[in-house]
C-alpha cells in the first residue's frame, strides 16, 4: 500500500479490480478547513481508457509491482501481435489493444519493453520518438521560409508535414504521440 501523496508518474495502481498507470500526479493544497487533495490522471492498462481521480493525501492505494522485459517484435496477424524474448527465444502473443496506437511505427526486430503482471503481459512501453526515412516529398520552394511545411511520405507509409529543407532519403525524428515531425537526424 502506498499513500496518495507519494504517487509518481509511471506507477501501477490497482483500484476496484482494474490496473491503472499513473500519468500525472499533482498535490493541491487546501485552505482553511478544506484539506489538500492529490489530483491523479490514470490510464486503464486493459481498456486504454483515461480516468481522473482525486484522493486525500493520506489515503492508501494498492501499488502493484510489474516485471519488465525487453522483447523483440516479430510480426502481426489479423488481431494479434507476436513478440519474442531475445534471450530465451520464448514467443508471446499480445492483444491488439496493447500495440494498436503504435502500429504505424512497428518494424520487424524492433525492441520494446513489455510489462508483465503475474506472467501476463499488461502494457507495452513505447519510445517517445522514432527515426524514419523520407521516401518521397516535393522539391523545396526556395522563396518560402522554414515555417511553411510540405507533405512527405515516410518509409512506414505514413504521410506527415515537414519543413521545406527536408529531401528524399533524409532521416527524420517523428513523435509517436502526435505523429508529427520533430527534427532531421544528423548523419
Amino acid at each position: 500500500m502506498i499513500r496518495a501523496s507519494d504517487l509518481k508518474t509511471g506507477m501501477i495502481l490497482q483500484l476496484e479490480r482494474n490496473l491503472y498507470r499513473v500519468l500525472t500526479s499533482e498535490y493541491h493544497m487546501g485552505g482553511g478547513k478544506m484539506g489538500g487533495l492529490v489530483h491523479v490522471k490514470l490510464k486503464d492498462l486493459r481498456s486504454g481508457l483515461f480516468l481522473d481521480r482525486k484522493f486525500k493525501p493520506d489515503e492508501r492505494l494498492g501499488n502493484v509491482e510489474v516485471d519488465r522485459k525487453t522483447m523483440e517484435f516479430l510480426y502481426k496477424d489479423a488481431d494479434e501481435y507476436y513478440m519474442m524474448d531475445p534471450e530465451s527465444y520464448e514467443q508471446i502473443q499480445l492483444g491488439g489493444s496493447l500495440l494498436e496506437t503504435f502500429n504505424p511505427f512497428l518494424q520487424p526486430n524492433m525492441r520494446l519493453s513489455v510489462e508483465f503482471l503475474e506472467g501476463e503481459p499488461v502494457n507495452v512501453l513505447f519510445p517517445e520518438w522514432v527515426e524514419l526515412e523520407v521516401i518521397s516529398t516535393p522539391p523545396s520552394l526556395s522563396s518560402l521560409q522554414d515555417e511553411v511545411y510540405k507533405p512527405a511520405t515516410l518509409s512506414n507509409g505514413m504521410e506527415i508535414q515537414v519543413p521545406q529543407f527536408i529531401k528524399v532519403k533524409d532521416i527524420v525524428k517523428v513523435s509517436v504521440a502526435s505523429k508529427k515531425y520533430m527534427e532531421r537526424v544528423k548523419k
